[in-house]
């Protein structure tokens, strides 16, 4: 492998890992669900549904989404559907499940009315920031956006390479510092795109 090669075959590990360990942490959120609903009782209703609530926040699921579920939920067991914890563990993944394949659901990401829409990404090193431009490339051409990438980590040199087969990938275009011996791009670039 050539240096570059060897960096994004790490980079991609890395990437992997840090999926990985993210969905392990929402199962260990998660398995409190299951905790919670093995000994669920009518008595315990409004406290199950608050401890489940909070352990979807944690998960990530975002309030919109957990407020949802669980009002469904408590739907459920006032109307008499749902008797046990089982009945109400099978009724939570298909609620979960729904919201995952629903048709229809706008998923389109909103960038506003003025042209062209800028995003800056910022983050700490290693934080998945040229992996997730990459990705919303990705995705905005799909939708038919024009993408112009600019490399502006003046940290990373191998960030601006990186950089570059993202725009290749994505059929995005791509500013870079054409300079050889700049070790980082320069903040003009940026300022440029």
């Amino acid at each position: 492998f050539t240096r570059l090669g060897r960096l994004i075959k790490e980079k991609a590990k890395s990437d992997v890992d840090k999926l990985f360990s993210g969905f392990s942490k929402t199962r260990e959120n998660l398995s409190v669900v299951d905790e919670l609903l093995t000994y669920w009782n009518l008595a315990d209703t409004d406290r199950v549904l608050d401890d489940l609530e909070e352990a979807l926040l944690v998960s990530d699921f975002g309030p919109k989404i957990s407020f949802r579920i669980v009002d469904t939920l408590r739907d459920q067991i006032r109307d008499g559907k749902l008797k046990s914890g089982t009945e109400i563990k099978a009724s939570l993944k298909r609620c979960i499940l729904e919201l995952l394949t629903t048709k229809g659901s706008k998923t389109e990401l909103q960038l506003g009315f003025r042209k062209p829409a800028v995003i800056m990404i910022v983050g700490v090193n290693g934080g998945g920031k040229t992996t997730s431009l990459g990705k919303l490339a990705y995705r905005f051409k799909n939708e038919g956006a024009k993408v112009l990438m600019a490399a502006g980590d003046t940290f990373r040199a191998a960030a601006r390479d990186q950089l570059e087969i993202w725009a290749e990938r994505t059929g995005s275009e791509i500013v870079i510092d054409n300079d050889k011996k700049a070790q980082a791009p320069s903040g003009s670039k940026t300022w440029e795109a």
